[in-house]
């Protein structure tokens, strides 16, 4: 099923919905920021500006190949969707883990997908698969490069290794559909008329691997900025110590985003490759501030390009 265009929305509940979710949204986001200005003053004084301007582009790259990821699960699972209106529907939903809890997020993604006339039942699988993902490369990538630098770090968090094994299993093409029919049949829905295949599960994870690949060279960026060596040690224990304080933060349902459980996770891994837990605090906090912008900032710009792509159509739609 080849998605484009989305239905007409006049109004109603789902409009409603959608004020309350972004007004809630903007209140917390705000709210943190202000919370966090103090010491954020006090981090940027001790940043390298250069080092902010090259970590920002790869957190944004970083976040554009997590939107080609969902959108290869999406592709297999039946909806296929052109990349800015998958941008949207990325970036809008993710706004919902700024709200205590982490089904926010989800409830978003269901929304707003409905717009584009995808089943909430395909659109509820992807959030969730996305989310599998997501965490399952992270803790890979922290597994392969945390042990060439913060081995410490890897004795603290041994139980993310007991996760590992079950969460690439239940990735698999296989595995997946059954869990999904499973779960479909106890909330007494029908099973998805599409599969994930081994072709669109490599193309999910290869743009995840990237994903954390980038995010972890923004965070390396903000360490170097902040004091750290650019050595490939550092260089190793940063992306692998991003990729764990992340994919750990979900797991965490109560806060937003993973607020405080991301920062700590990442002290502890960064703390002896950038001159201590201050520095390892002030960088944490740079790089929280970062992306929270540019999260805003990637919601607003995809839903201006879809409105516009719109607009386009319903213009070249004879009256």
């Amino acid at each position: 099923m080849s998605v484009t265009e989305p239905r007409p929305r006049p109004g109603g509940r789902a409009a409603t919905v959608k004020i309350v979710f972004g007004l809630a949204v903007l209140t917390f986001g705000a709210l943190y920021v202000v919370r966090s200005w103090d010491q954020l003053s006090e981090a940027l004084a001790r940043l390298s500006w250069p080092a902010l301007l090259i970590a920002v582009p790869l957190a944004a790259l970083a976040q554009l190949a997590a939107v080609n990821s969902q959108r290869a699960i999406m592709a297999d699972l039946g909806a296929r969707l052109p990349f800015v209106p998958s941008a949207r529907l990325y970036f809008v939903s993710q706004l919902g883990k700024y709200l205590p809890g982490s089904v926010w997020a989800m409830v978003a993604l269901v929304t707003l997908s409905r717009d584009y006339h995808i089943p909430r039942k395909t659109s509820l699988a992807t959030g969730v698969l996305s989310m599998a993902f997501s965490i399952a490369i992270a803790f890979s990538v922290a597994a392969v490069l945390l042990p060439f630098g913060a081995l410490e770090t890897v004795k603290d968090y041994w139980y993310v290794g007991l996760l590992l094994p079950a969460m690439l299993v239940a990735l698999h093409p296989r595995v997946v559909s059954v869990l999904l029919d499973t779960a479909l049949r106890l909330v007494r829905r029908q099973p998805l008329d599409a599969r994930m295949s081994y072709q669109g599960t490599f193309r999910a994870a290869g743009w995840m691997v990237a994903s954390w690949l980038l995010f972890g060279l923004h965070a390396f960026a903000l360490v170097a900025g902040i004091g750290g060596a650019a050595d490939a040690e550092t260089l190793a224990v940063s992306v692998g110590g991003f990729a764990l304080a992340y994919g750990i933060g979900p797991l965490f349902l109560i806060a937003p985003a993973g607020a405080g459980v991301r920062e700590t996770a990442l002290v502890l891994t960064l703390g002896g490759v950038v001159g201590g837990t201050a520095a390892a605090v002030a960088m944490a906090l740079v790089s929280r501030i970062v992306l929270v912008g540019i999260d805003f900032g990637q919601a607003g710009l995809w839903t201006l390009g879809a409105r516009r792509a719109r607009a386009k159509v319903d213009a070249a739609v004879p009256a």
